[in-house]
């Protein structure tokens, strides 16, 4: 772990709990007795979201939470070489958030070593301050907001697959280090950040920069149902209200990995949509290009729709179609994938199975995969 998150993970630990030291020892002792005490008697846990305490004042609290997911794997084909693979894996996250005032914390790990940060165990770490009401300021480890299917949900739970289509995979999905400016005013947000590494181009790495220039990110949303990283896939609520989301993201990358040529810009358009009566669906495209290498410029789309039945006693279920594709200008032929899936929402994305099937074709190979998930949320 390198020194910038061993100082935010000791900084977000420092403020959670200081501010609540602070905001306990305040009280008058004939109001709030011991601060422990007061301490407990505001405690609440609640599935999905942890075991939250609360200061008497209201001023700060301090959450701890995480998941487990367990799953199994079946493979037929895989690579092209006829053969078959089938095998049972299993992870967990802890974490723990919560705020101080104007401050904010957030620090999430994973049982299994991380690929975005060269085996770290770290997901997420970050502070948070705000700068003025509906503006934010997050410094550390994050979602730097790269597209929908990457942004949607902190916990990265809030999924109607069970894996990620072969276009987010390749355009977005990677944690970076750096600093994140967001705003909203209404319907509308904002974001605009720079960091070590970018988000975009599959790069998945948070490695130190050899010089001064910083990747950057710039995209805006509108909508009725807050930003990308609130969006939570599926209409399970079934409100009887119809909830939207459209954005656009630019990223600016600064080194020749990823799926272009030095400097890769990478950009990301995206809608989603929830009809209230179960029915929900969204779109994502995505370009990407470099500077000096044009032969590696590369589109994507990711398109997906579902239909979520009323829940009847401890059972929900759910119904989805994704298909994705990836066209690189070097290559011969454009890859494709389609998935079909059935969820059991026990309590919502907090309690789930799933069961999903998919089929990729990258012109030469026609592989099938079937996965199977169970997800709690604690």
């Amino acid at each position: 772990m390198n020194p910038l998150n061993r100082s935010l993970i000791s900084t977000a630990s420092l403020l959670a709990f200081a501010s609540f030291a602070a905001a306990q020892n305040s009280q008058p002792t004939e109001q709030s007795g011991s601060s422990l005490s007061g301490l407990l008697n505001n405690a609440r846990y609640e599935l999905g979201r942890g075991l939250t305490f609360r200061s008497l004042d209201g001023e700060s609290s301090l959450t701890f939470g995480g998941q487990a997911q367990i799953g199994y794997s079946y493979a037929e084909d895989a690579g092209g070489n006829n053969s078959e693979t089938s095998n049972w894996d299993a992870n967990a996250r802890l974490r723990m958030h919560g705020n101080s005032g104007a401050f904010t914390y957030f620090v999430q790990m994973d049982s299994a070593a991380n690929a975005n940060d060269a085996g770290s165990n770290l997901i997420d770490a970050w502070v948070g301050y705000k700068l003025a009401d509906g503006i934010n300021l997050r410094l550390g480890q994050q979602k730097m907001r790269s597209a929908l299917s990457a942004d949607t949900s902190m916990n990265d739970t809030d999924f109607e697959t069970v894996t990620r289509s072969i276009a987010t995979n390749a355009f977005a999905g990677a944690r970076a280090t750096g600093a994140l400016v967001e705003g909203e005013a209404g319907m509308f947000n904002w974001h605009l950040g720079a960091m070590n590494a970018g988000t975009a181009g599959g790069l998945g790495g948070n490695q130190a920069n050899d010089d001064t220039d910083m990747a950057v990110t710039a995209g805006f949303s509108v909508g009725n149902c807050g930003n990308s990283e609130a969006w939570s896939e599926g209409d399970l609520a079934r409100s009887g209200s119809f909830s939207w989301i459209a954005g656009a993201t630019l990223t600016q990358q600064n080194d020749d990995a990823g799926l272009g040529g030095d400097d890769t810009t990478v950009s990301t358009e995206y809608f989603g949509m929830k009809m209230g009566n179960g029915l929900a669906g969204q779109l994502e495209l995505f370009q990407a290009s470099g500077d000096d290498n044009t032969l590696l410029d590369a589109t994507g789309a990711n398109v997906q729709v579902s239909y979520t039945l009323a829940k009847s006693g401890d059972h929900q279920y759910g119904f989805v179609l994704r298909h994705s594709m990836i066209d690189v200008d070097a290559a011969a032929d454009e890859v494709t994938e389609t998935v079909v899936g059935i969820n059991d929402y026990h309590h919502g994305h907090n309690l789930k199975t799933q069961l999903q099937l998919s089929q990729n074709d990258d012109g030469t190979n026609d592989n099938m995969s079937l996965d199977l998930l169970f997800t709690v949320v604690f």
